[in-house]
């Protein structure tokens, strides 16, 4: 009764505060204020702000030659963005998912890049199954339906590997070579594929992925994140 006078009046809870919302599953406004959404010219090595004059940011000058052609990241992984990003991935929420690919749809709608599918980075089974879900799958696949664009979860990892995070940046790239490959029955020939992950911290999640779908054919490799550490 309560969800239906709710939809009556156009009244929807946020999924992140809990607050009035005017979209049902979407962030409302003080929400999407404080997650600081990326606006105006972004990196295109990873899709956060430019913090100069050159055309990428000092982060990614800093790394190797990204093997995508553009990136989209929709807000910075700090404060309040960081505090939800992780409630979604670690928490327990997969509901997040729905709001966050709405927000991911918004940005990629401002954009006039090709897409002809989009994918997910994958998860080893084990972790998924601790965690019951992939994020990063779970809000792809609403971004994907929001923009009308198919959704296919082409990859999979051939072998456990350590969380990024804990590792320092020089075994980083070492961990994950490769850790990804195609599934054998996917063509990806002269397609555009966007792959989408949660966070963006030095790219080498996304790197491998990135040249693991070229290798099997991909056209062209375009990336977004959430967030942008």
């Amino acid at each position: 009764m309560l969800n239906f006078l709710r939809q009556a009046l156009g009244i929807f809870p946020c999924p992140g505060c809990g607050a009035p919302s005017d979209k049902c599953n979407a962030f409302c406004r003080e929400c999407r204020e404080k997650m600081k959404l990326f606006d105006g010219i972004r990196c295109p090595g990873c899709g956060g702000e430019l913090d100069g004059a050159l055309a990428q940011c000092s982060k990614c000058l800093r790394e190797e030659l990204r093997p995508w052609r553009y990136a989209v990241s929709c807000f910075p992984y700090s404060g309040y963005g960081k505090l939800l990003v992780q409630r979604f991935k670690f928490g327990g929420f997969p509901e997040l998912a729905r709001p966050f690919g709405f927000i991911a749809a918004e940005r990629l709608k401002e954009i006039s890049e090709p897409m002809d599918m989009m994918t997910s980075v994958p998860l080893f089974f084990t972790r998924c199954w601790s965690r019951s879900y992939n994020q990063s799958a779970l809000f792809a696949s609403i971004c994907a339906r929001d923009l009308h664009v198919p959704f296919r979860q082409v990859m999979f990892r051939t072998r456990p590997t350590p969380h990024q995070a804990a590792l320092p940046r020089k075994m980083r790239v070492k961990n994950l070579k490769g850790a990804f490959a195609v599934w054998p029955w996917i063509r990806l020939d002269g397609l555009n594929v966007w792959v989408l992950d949660d966070v963006f911290t030095t790219g080498s999640t996304l790197h491998e992925a990135a040249e693991t779908l070229l290798d099997a054919g991909a056209a062209g490799v375009r990336v977004l994140t959430l967030a942008r550490a």
